[in-house]
């Protein structure tokens, strides 16, 4: 939903349907009428794109990707740009994004590792950098707004986590006819094009499924309708709770998704690309028989929280015997004895850990923060049977 409505605001006329409405792609929707973008709303989004991105204040809310892709977008603007947030991403680094910018021609100034606020000018010129990336987020930025500056470019990607965003960010370019030629991690990018976004539709969000699939595999049979085929990442989800045992039936020609009640078995789980799915993974590990490692997650720490050390606090309160390493952690499955665990102010720890609750009692303070990304998410399990109390 992000990738469509900046490539909508970058494009003349184009529109946008079955988007996600929630917080985080709100405060998309708000930077992309803050460069100049219009449009309405009926069944889908009708966008009228922006003449040039006009300079401002920027606020995402608690939105990493927002933040980053308009770090690369704000480096067009002739005028200054202020990009700020919350408490959350006022913690989150950005700096080899900013050097990156730097290099290509942008003004970009800021504290420490330009965490937010971060002063952003252009004008961004193009050429040819290396980079190194904590965050595909990152590259996702510099593949959005070098199309747009003034000369060609030439991104080499040293190292990066979270890959498959990347492939989801090239989709939306290409679906834009936006050309930009990939080898490997290489990316030469053509300088002066045009968005030509015409018409998008939203696949379903398949971080979002995962609390889904595993209330069906803990809980009892859940149909999850309209699921296809997808170039995320988070798609092995499936896989994974297969893998643990989980009986997950996939017709992707209609899109039904069935998951049902199932024993599970402990599983080492490489989280290097999917690092959205690390709480499920660790709530279902806690369930199962044997020990869950999650590896090579260490970037876990720079999210919406610490989420190696919220996943294991929280896991620590409910009884569950788990370990914490440097790049993730091991859980060791059993009974879970209930009790009270906190969202932290992330949306994913507090999805996984009410999900959780179905098989134990679990109090999750702060819940409120699922709105960020899946608002009606109690509504949901609620209607799948579940007994949810809010105070």
């Amino acid at each position: 939903t992000h990738r469509a409505f900046i490539s909508s605001s970058l494009s003349r006329h184009s529109r946008v349907y079955n988007p996600l409405i929630a917080e985080d792609t709100i405060a998309t929707l708000r930077c992309c009428m803050g460069i100049g973008a219009r449009f309405y709303r009926s069944d889908h989004f009708e966008f009228f794109g922006c003449e040039g991105v006009n300079p401002g204040y920027f606020y995402v809310s608690n939105s990493g990707t927002t933040l980053r892709i308009f770090m690369g977008i704000l480096s067009l603007s002739r005028g200054l740009s202020i990009l700020d947030g919350d408490e959350s991403i006022r913690r989150r680094p950005n700096l080899e994004l900013a050097v990156a910018l730097r290099k290509l021609g942008a003004y970009v100034s800021g504290f420490g590792n330009f965490s937010a606020p971060i002063f952003i000018g252009g004008l961004l010129k193009g050429g040819e950098v290396e980079m190194k990336a904590r965050s595909s987020q990152f590259i996702s930025s510099l593949l959005f707004s070098l199309p747009l500056a003034k000369y060609d470019s030439i991104l080499r990607v040293l190292d990066v986590k979270s890959k498959p965003y990347i492939d989801v960010t090239l989709h939306i370019l290409e679906e834009s006819k936006v050309k930009i030629e990939r080898e490997n991690l290489t990316f030469y990018i053509d300088g002066n094009q045009e968005y030509r976004l015409r018409r998008f539709k939203v696949p379903c969000d398949f971080s979002s499924v995962s609390y889904l699939i595993s209330a069906g595999v803990l809980a009892g049979k859940v149909v999850i309708k309209n699921v296809y085929e997808s170039r995320q990442g988070d798609v092995v989800i499936i896989d994974i709770v297969r893998e643990m045992g989980g009986k997950v039936r996939w017709r992707k020609e209609s899109g039904i998704l069935i998951a049902e009640r199932s024993e599970l078995e402990g599983v080492e789980v490489d989280a290097g690309d999917i690092p959205d799915l690390v709480p499920t993974i660790a709530i279902l590990g806690a369930v199962a028989r044997g020990e869950t490692l999650i590896y090579n997650a260490e970037h876990l720490r720079f999210k919406e929280t610490d989420r190696i050390e919220t996943i294991y606090r929280n896991l620590k309160s409910l009884g569950v015997d788990v370990k914490k390493r440097s790049d993730g952690l091991i859980v060791r499955g059993g009974e879970i004895e209930g009790g009270v665990v906190d969202s932290f102010g992330d949306h994913r720890i507090a999805m996984a850990f009410s999900v959780l609750g179905l098989v134990s009692r679990v109090k999750v303070r702060n819940a409120e923060v699922v709105n960020v990304s899946y608002p009606n998410f109690f509504e949901v399990l609620r209607d799948l049977g579940a007994n949810i109390i809010t105070k």
